[in-house]
């Protein structure tokens, strides 16, 4: 019989729900209804991406070389990721780094350091 309890682990890739209802504001479709996938653990190192970008930062402006050998899931190229700042009711501020799939719109995000 299955048992619920010690056969799954739901694991969340996704920013807080709140950023992630804003996102339509900045012109991703769907962002509630999309895979979220935050970009340092799906390249399998929180600074293997970004390790890249410091050596040749002209070649990921120009997306030449992007993330040579990564893809999306869909086989697709994967997104640029744009610095986005959400400003909370508060006044606090949070910038991420988001970018969607255009071919399956799986969302790939970072934090801004």
């Amino acid at each position: 019989m299955f048992n619920w309890s010690s056969s799954m682990e739901i694991v969340c890739d996704a920013p807080a729900y709140p950023i992630v209802v804003a996102c339509k504001r900045i012109g991703l479709e769907k962002p509630e209804d999309v895979r979220w996938l935050k970009m340092g653990h799906f390249l399998g190192g929180q600074h293997s991406w970004r390790e890249r970008l410091r050596r040749q930062p002209w070649r990921a402006l120009l997306g030449l070389g992007q993330f040579e050998g990564a893809g999306c899931t869909c086989g697709a190229r994967l997104p640029l990721l744009e610095k986005c700042t959400f400003t909370f009711n508060t006044g606090q501020e949070v910038s991420y780094l988001i970018g969607q799939c255009p071919r399956c719109r799986t969302v790939f995000w970072d934090n801004c350091r």
